[in-house]
């Protein structure tokens, strides 16, 4: 787990990643990509709050696996795409119910962000339209967020190294327990290391993709989505 605890030094500095090319391995286009900051609520969802098991709200569900139909907000699905601006409006409704009453999903100094931005959130314990974060319980769960700038929101194949990806999505999981205390377990959170992103399919009422992820992580959320547009 060390290695995976030392990336999440890569969360910290997504200022230092200049936006490249797209680095499409299949695709047609070869436009920049964004780069925005990385605090949770100037980023607005992709980097969850340090603790993966911090905050509670996700139900069982299966975890590489399909879902379709409108996203509500309340459900639980294995996956599920959200603007930026939706999910900066979760944010400020999560720091608000924290009591932290400075909390701001707005970019403050830093470069504007794009309220257009995709974020594709899964999880083998259930992602929904209601919250921006997952709670997870000891025993291998993880939890996973890839967001992606217009240029590529389009049918392709996305390398996960791409430093426009790289910047602001991220993997957190935990391990089994160390003893009967329900958070008592290893974790580990930061970037995805090798592997691609497929977008199989996008359009105003879901995107299906299929996700490829190396052997950096104890668990593996390698496999086909249908991630429904939260409304």
């Amino acid at each position: 787990m060390t290695t995976k605890n030392a990336s999440m030094l890569l969360i910290l500095a997504p200022l230092l990643l200049a936006a490249c090319d797209v680095s499409f391995i299949e695709g047609a286009m070869n436009d920049g990509g964004a780069n925005d900051p990385a605090d949770p609520r100037r980023e607005s969802g992709s980097n969850d709050p340090a603790d993966p098991r911090r905050e509670s709200g996700s139900i069982d569900t299966a975890g590489s696996g399909s879902s379709g139909g409108d996203a509500e907000p309340g459900d639980a699905l294995p996956a599920v795409a959200l603007t930026r601006a939706q999910m900066e409006v979760l944010w400020d409704r999560y720091w608000e119910s924290q009591g932290d009453i400075g909390g701001s999903s707005g970019s403050g100094g830093g470069p504007a962000l794009d309220p257009n931005d995709l974020f594709l959130r899964a999880s083998d314990l259930g992602v929904s339209c209601g919250s921006p974060t997952t709670h997870l319980t000891c025993g291998g769960h993880w939890a996973l967020s890839i967001v992606l700038p217009s240029a590529y929101q389009q049918v392709g194949v996305y390398d996960l190294e791409d430093p426009a990806l790289v910047s602001y999505s991220h993997m957190s999981e935990t391990g089994e327990p160390y003893s009967p205390q329900p958070d008592d377990c290893p974790w580990g959170g930061g970037s995805f290391g090798p592997g691609t992103l497929e977008i199989l399919a996008i359009d105003e009422a879901e995107v299906r993709f299929r996700l490829s992820v190396g052997s950096l992580w104890e668990t593996d959320p390698s496999g086909e989505y249908t991630a429904p547009r939260c409304p």
